[in-house]
């Protein structure tokens, strides 16, 4: 089984360095240009897909539109991203000033992180992403899956694959993957990452740190 994994496109909050979580926000200009471009790239690879999943929230969700025709999307609730409670919409700079430890812990140590206020804790993040790869199983093995999500809970679902432990998130999480970018998970028995974070055809690359 082909998992191909992408990150929904550029939005307004990505560029105001905004949380969002839960909350939504538009894609901007340069998001429409990264989804047609990948979308272009889709079809010069002559890439097919077997299903095509999405997170029901609407930057996501719009970014899949971008891409394939809509009757063949499959919202999916558990690839919703991580609810970040009441930091949801904040500048990621004025948190690092009045909560510098609990966000520094959601990105340097998963292990010791609880839960921002009316937000999710990482097993249960865990528990949605695992639930989700226990029923792509279910699958034919030469099925080719598509899957639009969002950037924490790309790192989780890798990071499942990958079994890792929560303290080692931070081999993948300390940049955050570029919107429209490609990743290839291959499951055989288990899980091979082929390649990842893979946007040399966008036209706009953020290329951006997570703020410690």
């Amino acid at each position: 089984m082909k998992i191909y994994l992408t990150r929904h496109s550029k939005t307004v909050w990505n560029d105001e360095k905004r949380l969002q979580g839960r909350c939504d926000s538009s894609l901007n200009a340069e998001g429409i240009e990264n989804a047609k471009a990948l979308k272009k790239y889709i079809d010069d690879s002559s890439l097919k897909f077997d299903y095509i999943f999405s997170s029901p929230i609407l930057r996501a969700y719009k970014t899949a539109t971008l891409l394939f025709d809509d009757t063949c999307i499959i919202k999916d609730n558990r690839l919703m991203e991580m609810n970040f409670g009441v930091f949801e919409g904040r500048k990621i700079a004025d948190i690092l000033k009045t909560d510098y430890q609990i966000y520094h812990n959601l990105w340097s140590h998963p292990e010791k992180f609880d839960r921002i206020p009316h937000g999710e804790s990482y097993d249960e993040v865990i528990e949605r992403a695992m639930d989700f790869l226990n029923d792509l199983k279910k699958y034919d093995s030469s099925s080719s899956i598509f899957i639009v999500t969002h950037g924490m809970f790309f790192i989780v679902l890798l990071a499942c694959m990958l079994h890792l432990d929560k303290k080692d998130y931070v081999t993948i999480n300390q940049k955050v993957v570029e919107g429209c970018s490609l990743t290839l998970v291959e499951y055989d028995g288990d899980y091979t990452l082929k390649f990842y974070n893979q946007h040399d055809y966008l036209p706009h690359v953020m290329n951006t740190s997570f703020a410690k």
